[in-house]
Formats: C-alpha cells, structure tokens, sequence
C-alpha cells in the first residue's frame, strides 16, 4: 500500500511557534514504532508535508488561490518569511535523516501538488469513508450544523426523477 504521511501534528509535536527552528523536534507518542511497523509490513511511506509548499519556499504564484485573485500576497512580507519556511524544510529533512533513516521511499517535493495515495495519514484530516467511525456527509453536517429540514413537498427535480406516472 502506498501511504503518505504527514509530518508536523502527525510524527512530531506541533505545539510550538512556527518561526521555531531552533527547538528540537519530539516524537508524538508512538509515531515512530508505527512509522516502523508499516516499513517492516511492506508498505511504501511518502513524507508529504506543506513544508514542502512550493508557494512558500519559490514563488507564491504556485499557489492557485493567489493566481485566481483569491488570496493576496504581500511580496515584502514573502520575502522576510521565505527563509523561515526553507529552514522548517531542512529541520524537517534532517530529522528524518537522523531519526527515521529509510523509513520513507520519497520526501515529496510539493511539485506534482497531492500525491495519489492509498491512504493518508494526517492530523489535520476528516475521515470520509464506510465503517463505524467514518465521519461521512452526515457527520459533516451534523459537525458544522444540520441544514433547514426539507419541507413535505419534494423538490420538482426530484418527483420528475423519482415520478411513476406517466401524462
């Protein structure tokens, strides 16, 4: 299986100011023994990380919300905050490097966008899917609060679609 995993919130602890590089990053509890234990199973670990966001380290045009006038950027401030997101980078690679050596197949580059995966592994994740714990539409509705009942008449899409009877 092909698993992306990610790397602040998820391997380490990410309760710490994000201009913070000089901080030794600590393992969540157990992230390491299950970082292991999916490498020994077989399985092909990606570090997928927004470390890796081409928008923040090279240009911020990389990012589709600034393109699409969504988002705007102060260029200034860019600028001054670049070298913070490239030493987040490297503080990311090298603990890989000393603490999880060839654990992961690939750290991501951030050049293709989302990886295509079997699974993700993130702390910043909704679960959508099948199973008891899945969080599906429903719980997503129920989380962010349940619309406007439907009134006792359908809406005319659906008896057109779901109508027997024929003129």
């Amino acid at each position: 299986m092909l698993i992306c995993v990610d790397f602040d919130g998820t391997i380490v602890r990410a309760d710490r100011p994000y201009a913070d590089v000089t901080t030794p990053l600590a393992f969540l509890p157990g992230a390491r023994e299950g970082l292991l234990s999916l490498k020994r199973a077989g399985h092909t670990l990606i570090l997928w990380s927004a470390r890796t966001n081409r928008a923040l380290l090279y240009t911020p045009e990389h990012d589709p919300l600034v393109r699409a006038g969504i988002r705007k950027v102060n260029l200034a401030r860019w600028e001054r905050e670049r070298p913070i997101h490239w030493a987040r980078y490297f503080q990311m690679r090298a603990f890989v490097e000393r603490y999880l050596p060839g654990v992961f197949a690939v750290v991501d580059d951030g050049l293709q966008g989302k990886p295509c995966a079997d699974l993700f592994i993130d702390d910043r994740a909704l679960r959508y899917g099948f199973g008891h714990d899945a969080v599906g539409w429903q719980g997503i509705a129920l989380l962010h609060g349940l619309p406007p009942p439907l009134t006792k008449e359908a809406p005319t899409w659906q008896t057109a679609a779901t109508s027997t009877s024929r003129p």
